[in-house]
């Protein structure tokens, strides 16, 4: 069992681990993975496109950035892993969903692409050895270990899926 990080080592990434419960990190993401995708695949296509106030972002853009936020977090695990020295960057998040065109994708895709991203974290997951899940890297220049980063994937899906049954459902 990968051991739950004890003690929070980068804001950003603190208000999201808070967020997830106490067990297997493989285990909590797969089951996430099955919660999120039989939520999404209940919506509609129309429902799809709507946000929730105006200035805010659609669903469409919602599961969007959760995806590219995942591919994002899943490269600097991958990255620190590895024993990558040099500092990771941050990401611009807005900047990020507007330049994507999620609202052109058709709901569909937006489902299969948030699963695929999933399948690879845990793929990758696989791979990181218990002296490399304690490592630590250097994210939006403050520290961070690889099992924070995972932990935090986990969460920012909580976040905003809570987001989604409060704000859009």
């Amino acid at each position: 069992m990968r051991p739950r990080p004890l003690c929070i080592d980068n804001p950003e990434h603190d208000r999201y681990v808070r967020l997830v419960q106490d067990g297997e990190i493989e285990e909590i993401l797969s089951n996430q993975r099955t919660k999120t995708i039989t939520l999404l695949s209940s919506l509609s296509e129309e429902s799809a496109r709507k946000a929730y106030a105006p200035g805010k972002w659609t669903l469409k853009e919602v599961i969007g950035h959760m995806t590219d936020s995942e591919r994002v977090m899943s490269y600097r695990m991958l990255a620190i892993a590895r024993n990558e020295s040099e500092p990771l960057p941050a990401m611009e998040q807005h900047q990020y969903v507007s330049m994507a065109n999620f609202n052109k994708l058709s709901w569909e895709k937006l489902p299969a692409d948030i699963d695929a991203v999933r399948s690879n974290t845990l793929s990758l997951i696989t791979t990181i050895d218990d002296a490399a899940w304690v490592r630590s890297g250097t994210v939006m220049n403050s520290p961070v270990s690889v099992g924070i980063i995972a932990y935090g994937i986990a969460g920012h899906e909580l976040h905003h899926l809570k987001v989604i049954r409060d704000k859009y459902l």
